[in-house]
């Protein structure tokens, strides 16, 4: 068997894979990324289709906040085009609202209640945002149900947590809902990379490689090597070949589930893996991506969507991003969440549900948008490996063995800025025990 050495193996390349290798290698440690697709990013590249630029799950990231200072901290450039101000939308009771840059939520409600019923609903917010986090024993939903009973305002707060969230509000804690709110104060920019998102991730890869690293792709991690209670390497399947790679510090984004499969149950306690039973909840969603020559809709987006039987957001990254899509043409993307995330997903009857919403949406979809691809996320290949507020720590009881990513997000946080906090814990605490 071939043997290599590295300082720390990163097994999996998605967002908290790439961030956390990045951050290593720049800080001197030499890293090697597996990953066993063809592409980099996981959930968050893209494909060539067409002649479209097409994702993998990620249509908007961050323009600031933990991506962006990954990238900076490294050196590299951020490669993300900002949506304009003023471009989002809110679909309620069938009408489209363009909210103000600021006060968004004091804005919609005041569109669909009466002035008693938003200061009920905004109290109750900057009471849990100032003063005291409501109770995770209730759902976000029954927590709004305290303060209106119009579907109006809380089909607003259904649709914001379906589509950043991709859970119900019946389904979120109201605790959880004021963290992530919390959070997502700092991160106030979103935008669309004009190159794509595996062009992301090749910039932190070359980060990777001129530091000593290296990336494989096509290469399948087989088992994590476990002595003494501690990590002692990898074993990586290659062009044929079984490769042993010694290594100090191994870091997972393949998901906890995966990480203790390659490890070995025996080497985990007994609560670790009642846990993991436990507590992982993937989430499941439809997302249709489709095309037109005409813009179906005529701003960068995202329409949030309050009113339909599954969409909760419609994207049209070409509009501020015309790279991702051939001359003339314009990309779209929708996603719709199940009424119920933990009950059987019925594939064909959620993506009708989600078509169905398309065409009272959007006029003219059947005559002029072309489906270019409907994805299933669901299962090992989820939107996000748990609910939010369900998530398992970045460490686990095998020594010098983390996990990153979407099962291990900081509380409130959301999708590819919290995978990549999430590397950036992990390589502070590998940095500060001198691993």
């Amino acid at each position: 068997m071939k043997k290599q050495s590295y300082d720390a193996v990163i097994i999996g390349s998605g967002m908290g894979g790439m961030c956390a290798g990045a951050l290593l290698a720049h800080s001197g440690y030499k890293t090697l990324v597996v990953e066993k697709l063809p592409l980099l990013g996981g959930r968050c590249s893209t494909m060539e289709y067409k002649g479209f630029k097409i994702g993998t799950g990620a249509v908007y990231i961050s323009a600031d906040g933990p991506i962006s200072q990954v990238f900076q901290e490294v050196g590299i450039e951020f490669d993300v085009r900002p949506i304009p101000p003023g471009q989002q939308r809110y679909r309620i009771g069938g009408k489209a609202y363009q909210p103000p840059p600021k006060g968004v939520m004091k804005y919609l409600i005041s569109q669909v209640g009466d002035e008693a019923e938003m200061k009920r609903v905004m109290d109750a917010i900057r009471r849990g945002l100032q003063w005291e986090e409501p109770s995770d024993t209730i759902s976000t939903r029954e927590w709004f149900l305290q303060y209106t009973h119009n579907e109006h305002i809380l089909g607003i707060f259904q649709g914001i947590i379906s589509s950043m969230l991709t859970i119900n509000a019946d389904e979120l804690s109201a605790g959880e809902f004021i963290r992530y709110l919390k959070w997502a104060d700092k991160i106030r920019n979103f935008g669309h990379p004009p190159k794509g998102f595996e062009n992301l991730m090749g910039s932190l890869a070359e980060v990777i490689r001129e530091r000593g690293g290296d990336v494989w792709t096509l290469c399948r991690a087989k088992q994590i090597l476990v002595a003494d209670g501690g990590v002692k390497g990898v074993r990586v399947q290659k062009e044929g070949d079984m490769v042993e790679v010694d290594a100090g510090v191994i870091i997972s984004n393949a998901g906890p589930k995966h990480t203790v499969e390659l490890a070995g149950n025996e080497n985990f306690d007994k609560g670790y893996l009642t846990e993991l039973k436990e507590t992982l909840r993937p989430t499941p969603l439809v997302w249709i991506t489709f095309s037109s020559d005409r813009p179906l809709i005529d701003y960068a987006g995202p329409m949030f969507v309050t009113d339909a039987r599954r969409v909760n957001a419609i994207f049209c990254p070409s509009m501020i991003c015309p790279e991702v899509a051939p001359a003339g043409k314009h990309l779209f993307y929708s996603g719709g969440a199940p009424l119920n995330s933990l009950a059987p997903f019925k594939a064909g009857e959620e993506i009708e549900q989600n078509l169905q919403d398309l065409r009272e949406i959007l006029p003219g979809f059947d005559q002029y948008a072309e489906i270019l691809l409907v994805q299933c996320f669901r299962g090992d290949w989820p939107v996000f490996r748990t609910w939010p507020g369900y998530q398992l720590p970045l460490k686990t009881p095998v020594e010098n063995l983390y996990n990153v990513g979407d099962a291990t997000l900081p509380p409130g946080s959301s999708g590819t800025g919290g995978s990549a906090e999430s590397a950036q814990l992990v390589v502070e605490e590998i940095k500060r025990r001198g691993v």
